[in-house]
């Protein structure tokens, strides 16, 4: 396993949950007990000693102090609305929830947005103008700096930003040995990487999908990371938005990534970790998911 692993052999679980039978096919893997026993989720992943994947689809990253979130896509219940989805707005309560659980828990000097703070690519809606708001505001009672890296869908709000100093990065933000781009670009060759130990990313809003023998499917939000090349390794971050699907890695050719950065590499040599409300499940590598779609 190429990163060390919190909650392993002789640490407590976060949550004990019955088994569902999708998951016993899981069994030669590693990721759960017998069919009839229970399942151990991880209360963390831990990548060299600093990087800390979280349930919720949240990651703390130590030498920092920063909890690193992805694709939170504000106001995309009234957007996907003027298409005919009518959804309840609810994505925002979550979203809050997740937030200052672990803001409580971590308590970081900064949080760091790793692109699509909102939903529209045009002119900001109403739900999106309220709710990013409300987060600035929540973050500004709280002292958290706040970093937004610019998303594609990040248009038409650096006044905003600008007016409650959120530090607004437009293609990257790197701090120590650490770069965080949205990754619907390709990295920037204007820039030195020679100090650069890890690429942070997002856009894809990576899930994995197993189908069981009588043909359900069940999916669920991911993070992977894997190497980019011999001197750097890439993370890439699940969507934060409980409603912005996400590509299902264990299925998907190179062809069908979103990212640039992601056609370019092996998909079957990274590793997913799955990340649930009740915890973590165990990291796989991704050509072994492929068994399970």
């Amino acid at each position: 396993m190429p990163a060390s692993q919190a909650g392993g052999a002789g640490s407590s679980p976060a949550r004990r949950t019955k088994l569902i039978p999708i998951f016993s096919l899981l069994i030669p893997y590693g990721w759960c007990w017998r069919s009839d026993r229970f399942m151990d989720f991880l209360r963390e992943y831990v990548i060299d000693n600093d990087i800390y994947l979280l349930p919720d689809r949240i990651a703390y990253i130590r030498s920092l102090d920063a909890l690193v979130v992805a694709d939170l896509h504000l106001g995309i219940e009234y957007a996907l609305a003027l298409k005919g989805v009518y959804l309840p707005a609810y994505q925002f309560k979550e979203i809050i929830g997740i937030l200052d659980s672990y803001l409580d828990r971590y308590k970081p000097a900064k949080l760091i947005i790793v692109g699509d703070l909102k939903h529209e690519f045009g002119q900001k809606t109403w739900q999106e103008h309220r709710e990013t708001l409300e987060l600035l505001e929540s973050m500004r009672r709280r002292g958290i700096n706040l970093v937004l890296v610019r998303g594609n869908h990040d248009n038409f709000i650096r006044g905003v930003l600008e007016r409650n100093n959120v530090d607004f990065r437009d293609p990257v933000y790197i701090e120590n040995e650490y770069l965080f781009i949205h990754g619907h670009k390709e990295l920037p060759t204007s820039i030195d990487l020679s100090s650069i130990k890890y690429i942070v990313m997002g856009h894809e809003h990576p899930a994995i999908m197993f189908r069981d023998e009588v043909g359900s499917k069940d999916k669920f939000p991911t993070f992977l990371f894997g190497d980019l090349d011999v001197s750097k390794k890439l993370i890439v971050l699940p969507a934060l938005s409980p409603v912005a699907t996400g590509v299902e890695v264990n299925v998907a050719d190179s062809s069908d990534f979103l990212s640039p950065i992601l056609r370019k590499i092996d998909i079957g040599s990274f590793y997913a970790v799955p990340s649930l409300r009740s915890g973590l499940l165990r990291p796989i590598k991704i050509e072994n998911l492929r068994l399970f779609s």
